[in-house]
């Protein structure tokens, strides 16, 4: 039922953490129930008046709307949540907070935050995908619809970002500004490179550059995977002002590899924790970068062939099969994953340009491997 929170408290144990190298996986332990408790506390168990007072600080509610509201907007995106996840992006915040000197302890609200709106904003990707499955559950608008699944998505994303515009971090007022600049800026990327991928897909785009295919990337989705949370971070650390352009890169450095290792991943799943129907980018005719690699590579007559089954949205195994037999016929997993590596590397290479303890340069280095080359789910 919503309001039910036991969700947040249930470890969720997951075949991919295994993954992590020994010193990772002791810091993602040590700083997971800070994290749940954030997700909990920033996101409310019911929709009611003292909630509205919070958010808006006003209240022009009727008292049979809030159990309405409470279904429609708050139980799609405590479904995501409760099935848990890697939440790499507050593991980050917290380490960049520890490597400059800050209490997560006294940013669990931003732990929150930052894993709700990485909630909201992939349940936005699945209703624009058609996608199925996420997580091993059934996506918000196949249980909800498209409307409540919108709605839901939206909704949840604002309340994420209360957390800031009501300054419930207790920061200093400049500081305060200055991340809902950074808000502000990064949303409006965000926007436009969806904005860009809908166009490539639904307008069946074959000429997509992979220079091209990675800017679109960046533009996309390096807010809310990374970017962002190592901005925000550093800034509520008090870093460095020099070392806060540098996180901004490392963050996007560290989503391109992350993003071409899930493009193979989509592909060619390696792990029953995948959680979602493997081949959706073929059926939904999404460019990826293995996609726009074949449209580049390929002979005639199997970029002609490629073609089709994307304008088709085929979904038919055989289909899908025979575009990743094509992939591995012009070596575009090989490419893909040479490509991830290189981007791992510009992260490392940025990691130790930070003044921060080699220790904590040591963790963020293998947060880097495990991202883009040892993920499997």
């Amino acid at each position: 039922m919503p309001g039910e929170r036991e969700g947040y408290l249930v470890r969720n144990p997951n075949a991919v953490l295994s993954e992590m190298s020994p010193g990772l996986r002791r810091f993602h332990d040590a700083h997971l129930e800070g994290i749940l408790r954030g997700i909990r506390n920033s996101w409310p168990a019911q929709i009611d008046r003292s909630f509205f007072q919070r958010i808006s600080g006003q209240v022009a509610l009727f008292d049979q709307d809030t159990a309405a509201m409470t279904e429609a907007i708050l139980l799609p995106t405590q479904q995501y949540l409760d099935r848990g996840g890697k939440r790499l992006r507050p593991l980050l915040v917290c380490l960049i907070l520890e490597s400059y000197g800050a209490d997560p302890g006294a940013c669990e609200l931003l732990l929150g935050a930052i894993e709700c709106m990485e909630d909201s904003s992939i349940m936005m990707d699945d209703y624009i995908d058609g996608s199925e499955l996420r997580r091993g559950g059934p996506c918000a608008h196949r249980l909800h619809g498209f409307p409540g699944a919108n709605v839901a998505a939206c909704t949840g994303f604002a309340i994420a970002e209360a957390v800031f515009f009501n300054n419930e971090l207790n920061l200093k007022q400049d500081l305060v500004l200055r991340l809902l600049n950074a808000l502000s800026w990064e949303t409006i990327q965000m926007a436009f490179g969806q904005i860009e991928e809908l166009y490539w897909t639904e307008s069946n785009v074959n000429c997509v550059t992979v220079d091209q295919y990675l800017q679109e990337t960046v533009s996309r989705c390096a807010f809310l995977t990374f970017r962002g949370p190592l901005r925000y971070a550093g800034l509520i650390a008090g870093a460095p002002t020099e070392d806060i352009s540098v996180l901004e890169r490392i963050g996007e450095n560290l989503l391109v590899g992350y993003h071409l290792r899930g493009d193979n991943l989509d592909m060619a799943p390696d792990s029953e924790a995948w959680g979602k129907v493997a081949g959706e980018d073929i059926t939904t005719g999404r460019r990826t970068l293995l996609i726009n690699y074949l449209l580049q590579y390929a002979s005639d007559a199997d970029r002609a062939e490629l073609i089709r089954i994307l304008n088709s949205r085929a979904a038919d195994e055989a289909s899908k099969g025979r575009v990743y037999d094509m992939v591995v016929k012009y070596g575009g997993f090989a490419y893909s994953r040479r490509l991830a590596e290189e981007y791992n590397e510009l992260t490392k290479q940025d990691v130790n340009r930070l003044q921060i303890s080699d220790a904590q340069k040591q963790l963020l280095c293998e947060m880097s491997d495990f991202a883009t080359v040892r993920r499997k789910a």
